[in-house]
């Protein structure tokens, strides 16, 4: 009986975190929509702030628990896990169905791809020519690679597209 109770509370809880994130996420494009932001400024900034909190949590506890191995390694494979699944499975029930699905890469993606092929490139040779050991300025550097890419996010949002003529 305590199993079977479990799985329900465990059941509960995933349906209220949904319930509660799908609020959350109406809340801010609300917000979004009265300032003037577009979803993709909302989904770089206070979205993805949102979808990492409970990761940065968990691998700072694992880290300071004497596992820094462990939150490292956490850290590359959630994202990891995140394209495989969170958007493979989708992927693929669109495809099954309807064929390739077409996808705009506007400058916004683009940027994104390329700061995080940039990011994950950085690290790997800092840590590589560290002994993978990461320095603490590695961390400062990240930081501002983020910092780059949060205000070249915001520019392509509010400056117009430039083509040639």
């Amino acid at each position: 009986v305590a199993d079977a109770l479990v799985g329900v509370a465990f059941c509960a809880t995933v349906a209220w975190l949904d319930l509660l994130a799908g609020e959350t996420v109406a809340v801010l494009e609300s917000l979004g929509a009265a300032a003037g932001l577009s979803s993709a400024v909302l989904g770089v900034t206070a979205l993805a702030w949102g979808n990492c909190v409970g990761d940065l949590v968990a691998d700072t506890v694992v880290a300071r628990a004497g596992n820094p191995q462990m939150a490292v390694a956490s850290v590359f494979n959630s994202p990891v896990f995140s394209q495989a699944m969170a958007l493979g499975l989708p992927v693929a029930a669109y495809t099954w169905r309807r064929g390739p699905l077409g996808v705009d890469l506007d400058p916004q993606a683009a940027l994104s791809f390329a700061v995080l092929a940039c990011s994950l490139l950085l690290t790997s040779l800092v840590a590589a020519r560290n002994d993978y050991a990461l320095p603490r300025s590695h961390a400062f550097s990240l930081f501002a690679v983020y910092g780059v890419y949060m205000a070249a996010s915001v520019a392509f949002e509010l400056l117009p597209p430039t083509y040639p003529t």
